[in-house]
């Protein structure tokens, strides 16, 4: 079997087929393509048709392959966290941004979703950030990221779940910076609440509305504690909003949602 004839023969989109296999081969998607006459080993072959099994019932590609990009890099995630998506880097993007300017901004950032930053307050009439709060950090990609991108600032990452810390640990591990950001478990600014210092809040809160129709891949395989945000979808996020604006330093926000807030 080569290669053109069991990615045809997958049948599963070209996509999904060529990300498993060239994860299956330790090869870029381009260099199937070029490939394409190769033969596949019997091993090759074997783990294919069972990773191809699996994505026919549903199961996300991440899931399978153990691996999602975000902001340009590897992040290993699994059925204890949310999948990263492509909008919520908009968070980091704002993040970025934000800690500079501090100006309140809404960015679409996919069909019905937006990023939000608002500012609360200033310390002693000045702008100044010390720190970053990442609640409910899952796979911890958002708070990695911003280690990553800003090393000078300190960088606390939370989650209700003491399963996704660990995959979240896993991943600052990966991307050494497992001793720049702290994790503490905890339900939203609850494990922060003794923080003395000038902070943001950033994060992509629950914010389907529960008992909405989803996606079968994300229904059956996806944490519901990481997707559902009450009734009306914005529960979770009108709790942090309180939250931060209590914090007596919490000088601002920044949360990925549903453009339409009820």
């Amino acid at each position: 079997m080569n290669i053109k004839d069991a990615l045809r023969g997958s049948g599963l989109p070209s996509a999904d087929a060529e990300v498993l296999l060239s994860r299956i081969l330790t090869k870029d998607r381009s260099w199937l393509i070029s490939h394409e006459h190769d033969d596949l080993s019997p091993e090759a072959w074997t783990s294919f048709t069972q990773w191809v099994e699996r994505r026919r019932k549903h199961e996300p590609v991440a899931y399978i392959t153990g691996e999602q990009e975000f902001y340009g890099r590897p992040f290993m995630v699994d059925k204890r966290v949310l999948i990263p998506r492509p909008s919520t880097e908009g968070i980091v993007t704002r993040a970025l941004q934000f800690v500079q300017d501090g100006l309140d901004a809404v960015d679409d950032v996919d069909e019905g979703i937006v990023v939000t930053a608002k500012k609360l307050k200033m310390e002693n009439g000045k702008w100044k950030i010390s720190t970053i709060v990442d609640v409910g950090t899952g796979s911890g990609c958002i708070a990695i990221t911003l280690a990553l991108e800003r090393p000078d600032l300190k960088i606390i990452a939370t989650d209700i779940s003491s399963d996704a810390l660990d995959v979240a640990k896993i991943n600052a591990k990966r991307h050494n910076v497992i001793d720049h950001v702290t994790f503490k478990e905890g339900r939203g600014l609850e494990p922060v609440m003794d923080l003395t210092e000038p902070f943001l809040l950033v994060s992509n809160p629950p914010y389907i509305p529960s008992g909405n129709a989803i996606m079968k891949d994300v229904r059956d395989f996806e944490p519901h504690v990481a997707l559902f945000g009450g009734t009306s979808g914005d529960d979770i996020r009108h709790r942090l909003e309180r939250e931060a604006a209590a914090h007596p330093f919490c000088v601002g926000w920044i949360m990925e949602g549903r453009s339409v807030i009820v």
